[in-house]
């Protein structure tokens, strides 16, 4: 045997001493958890500037297609000589 046997320390009432934890963890465990705090806080920012980026994408697609549906609306009220019967617009199908 090259190994030394475990110390096993009792106090005088015959119970075992259990050994005082460390205060900290060890350096490198410490290490980890800071990286993947600030992996976390990374990729929840870049989320969030996806999102803002889509939002700032569409917001002027939404404006046109708002606009577009307004046109169509005044046209279809002009060519039906702004009749709207029932609280619908009234669509004369054309054969």
């Amino acid at each position: 045997m090259t190994q030394k046997p475990p110390i096993l320390e009792m106090t005088i009432e015959g119970d075992f001493v259990t050994p005082t934890p460390d205060p900290k963890p060890p350096l490198g465990t410490r290490v980890l958890i800071w990286a993947v705090v600030v992996a976390a806080i990374a990729v929840s920012c870049a989320v969030a500037v996806f999102a803002l980026w889509l939002l700032a994408l569409l917001i002027p697609v939404a404006l046109v297609a708002a606009a577009i549906a307004y046109a169509v609306f005044r046209y279809q009220m002009w060519r039906n000589g702004g009749s709207i019967q029932g609280g619908t617009i009234r669509w004369v199908r054309r054969r």
